[in-house]
């Protein structure tokens, strides 16, 4: 019976083995299907380069972006091919085992069957009955020939299911190394595009280092507009802070006040309520899990900090958020469960806006808005329309998206699911 537990418990553990490759591999495929997905989606969004500077700036970092993704699928495409390779490895482990059990179990049944036919015999059986010392031992006598007989047909049985799971997994072997070679194919075909788009991002770069000088102007004022809007955010939080501090009286947040920069100075937190100390909590447990603030396909154009333009020299631009572009007619979407608690018109673009939802003690700002459909005070849920995305002079939708706590600045890429 030990070695019938025995048994029972090779196979028992196998099952999971290949419930647990699959799982894996299929796991492997969704997330790199997801990422193969965006690329497809962005390449819309890959504007081609005009005469101007704006233009060619434009296609260049939509085309910086598309480079970054696709080196993101290829590196996923060798993660999972080591991972596949992982995997073939211990199928083939796993099957060594499988076959070597399998034999001796094939010995032992095949001695057992010998044994039994020799002694098996009705005369055997009948004598070993009649040879009771009493009833009852006759009785327990039958009954162990029974169970003596279940117990072959069941050896029986788990032999011929261990020899379906190697089967099994041998066929799950052949499957891997399919995806294997597959992964092989895909990665030497996603290099050459990504070769075809690099060649593309020198041609742009050439040409734009003509006009370095030109280059360097145009984001010194775009930084200068950054800056200033960052300044505005940061005033209108901090006089929400100070209108409540005004109400409810200091000291009356959540008492964690937040510290930030180098003089760790403390700074300005909201009062919260109970409702809002729930929905900041709620808010942090989302941390890297809330969505992309912009409906349809996008490209991350520029990222959180300090971005250097690509290819060219002491360019560069500090940027308080990020800027996710999209297509036409695209919308941004609340992040968050929240509410409205500014809307301002920005400075020198006629007919774009800017919105700010506060979610307890965090904000969004979603930038360039056009076609608002909320106003102040609205509550919005997650996922809720804000606006349009209104266009550039080139003809592009961006938005512009910044993130805080109170009137701490976060790094969106590690709060929103790109």
């Amino acid at each position: 019976m030990k070695r019938l537990f025995s048994l029972l418990l090779t196979i028992l553990l196998s099952f999971p083995f290949c419930a647990q490759t699959n799982t894996k591999i299929k796991q492997m495929e969704e997330q790199r299907s997801q990422i193969d997905r965006q690329i497809s989606e962005s390449e819309q969004l890959l504007s081609s380069a005009g005469k101007n500077v704006n233009e060619q700036l434009a296609a260049l970092s939509a085309l910086t972006a598309q480079i970054e993704k696709q080196k993101q699928y290829m590196k996923r495409i060798s993660a999972d091919i080591k991972a596949t390779n992982a995997e073939i490895k211990s199928i083939e482990e796993q099957l060594i085992t499988l076959q070597v059990e399998l034999e001796r179990r094939r010995e032992h049944y095949a001695h057992a069957l010998q044994l039994m036919s020799r002694k098996n015999t009705f005369e055997n059986r009948l004598m070993f009955l009649l040879s009771a010392e009493s009833f009852n031992q006759m009785v327990r006598r039958m009954r162990y020939l029974q169970e003596y007989s279940g117990f072959q047909q069941k050896q029986g049985e788990l032999l011929i299911a261990q020899q379906h799971e190697l089967d099994n997994k041998r066929i799950e072997l052949e499957s891997s190394r399919k995806s294997a070679q597959l992964l092989l194919v895909k990665q030497q075909e996603e290099q050459a595009e990504l070769d075809k788009k690099k060649k593309e991002q020198n041609s742009l770069v050439a040409s734009l280092r003509k006009k370095q000088k030109d280059i360097r102007k145009r984001i010194a004022k775009q930084q200068e507009e950054r800056d200033r809007l960052n300044a505005e955010i940061n005033r209108m939080i901090e006089a929400e802070i100070a209108a409540q501090e005004a109400k409810y009286g200091k000291g009356t947040g959540d008492g964690q006040a937040q510290t930030g920069g180098k003089d760790n100075k403390k700074l300005p937190v909201f009062h919260e309520n109970a409702a809002d100390r729930k929905l900041s909590g709620s808010f942090q447990s989302n941390k890297s899990k809330l969505p992309v603030p912009l409906t349809g396909p996008y490209l991350l154009t520029s990222h959180y900090g300090v971005n250097y333009v690509e290819g060219l020299k002491n360019v560069k631009i500090n940027n308080h958020g990020v800027d996710v572009r999209g297509q036409m007619n695209c919308s941004a979407r609340s992040i968050f469960d929240g509410t409205v608690s500014a809307i301002f018109q920005h400075p020198g673009r006629e007919g774009s806006f800017i919105v700010m939802i506060r979610h307890g003690q965090y904000i969004s700002a979603y930038f360039n808005l056009t076609n608002l459909k909320v106003k102040i005070d609205d509550k919005v849920k997650i996922n809720q329309p804000i606006g349009l995305i209104h266009a550039d002079a080139e003809g592009n939708y961006t938005l512009q998206f910044q993130l805080r706590k109170g009137t701490q600045s976060l790094n969106p890429e590690q709060w929103i699911a790109f």
